[in-house]
């Protein structure tokens, strides 16, 4: 009679009156594989740019059956691959140190795995049909020291770290004032400023730490305080968008527009609306650019030459003399494209 072998690790079972003489080697060579399937390393090398499967056999030496998994190969890997391991109830301990820096996916050939991130150890555990972690919960844990690139906490809650300290990632405080603005202080633990009152605001000075502020303090701080930084709310302000009634006069400054001896001299608004100029020769007068109205005193002196007028749609009042000192005053009023000019001699 043959030997038979068992269904998950392929041991061999010699049945009776077999291997007469020789059934010791076998034994011995179960025994072998007993080490190797508590145990043993395999060293599997990925020979191509593809996936592998762990080799298997009948009472002997196989990759499938050892208890390490060393993943290796000469290829480089250019994506993630497959290890494809029997579907058979097994525990399994996989370093993926492949070349290439990928990942490996253990799995069944029909079933879903567990990938294997590129230099890292993982326990998993075969259920006949698909890899799953071999352990995914702990009812509790001490940990000396744990080294991870990221680590997820999906749920429950952290207890027994107090005060974290800010250069572990902590706060280095028990308790932060609800609502409150936190200030950082280096390496120290954070501090929490009291809730801000209403009409509050957080300031700074660039040196110390920052306070909360209102009022005529916070307006000096920022530099809009009333009366030296912007002008207070006055109700008569006179707004250039915005009707209103005068109640009260006012003066102005006489813009000096200097001497006008030649070329064409066109009043600019934005100078004042009562100016003053001195006819030193022959020049041409034009209307102003944009719409408003504006008077010109002009004085004639001893080298006054004639004005001539340009651009204007009526141009009326006294003949304008070159009489040294004789003295003017010209109206000039723009509106909707239409100009006038009005001249008034004061002698």
């Amino acid at each position: 009679m043959a030997s038979t072998y068992t269904s998950e690790l392929r041991f061999e079972k010699i049945a009776t009156g077999e291997q007469s003489g020789s059934w010791g080697n076998t034994t011995n060579t179960q025994y072998d594989l007993f080490e190797s399937t508590i145990s043993g390393t395999a060293t599997v090398a990925f020979a191509s740019d593809g996936d592998d499967t762990l080799t298997t056999a009948n009472g002997a030496d196989d990759e499938a059956r050892h208890m390490f998994i060393n993943l290796t190969g000469g290829t480089s890997l250019s994506t993630t691959r497959n290890l494809v391991v029997p579907t058979k109830s097994k525990l399994y301990f996989v370093r993926n140190n492949t070349n290439g820096s990928q990942s490996v996916i253990v799995k069944t050939s029909g079933g879903s795995g567990i990938t294997v991130p590129h230099g890292k150890y993982m326990c998993l555990y075969c259920d006949g049909t698909n890899v799953v972690d071999a352990a995914n919960y702990q009812t509790a844990m001490t940990i000396g020291t744990m080294t991870s690139a990221s680590v997820a906490i999906t749920g429950g809650s952290v207890t027994g770290i107090t005060d974290l300290v800010v250069a572990d990632g902590g706060t280095g405080a028990s308790s932060l004032t609800d609502g409150g603005v936190l200030l950082g202080s280096g390496t120290g633990a954070i501090t929490a400023m009291a809730v801000l009152g209403d009409g509050e605001m957080i300031v700074g000075d660039g040196t110390t730490d920052p306070v909360a502020e209102s009022g005529s303090t916070l307006r000096a701080s920022i530099g809009v305080a009333i009366g030296s930084d912007v002008q207070a709310f006055d109700a008569d302000t006179l707004k250039a968008d915005t009707a209103d009634n005068l109640t009260a006069g006012f003066s102005t400054t006489v813009h000096d527009a200097g001497t006008k001896s030649s070329g064409t001299y066109t009043p600019d608004q934005d100078d004042g609306n009562i100016q003053k100029a001195v006819n030193g020769g022959a020049h041409t007068l034009a209307p102003t650019v944009d719409d408003c109205a504006i008077i010109i005193q002009y004085t004639n002196n001893a080298s006054a030459g004639t004005i001539t007028t340009s651009g204007f749609t009526l141009v009326d009042g006294d003949d304008i003399s070159t009489t040294n000192g004789d003295d003017f005053f010209f109206y000039l009023t723009k509106a909707n494209g239409f100009s006038l000019l009005t001249v008034k001699a004061l002698q």
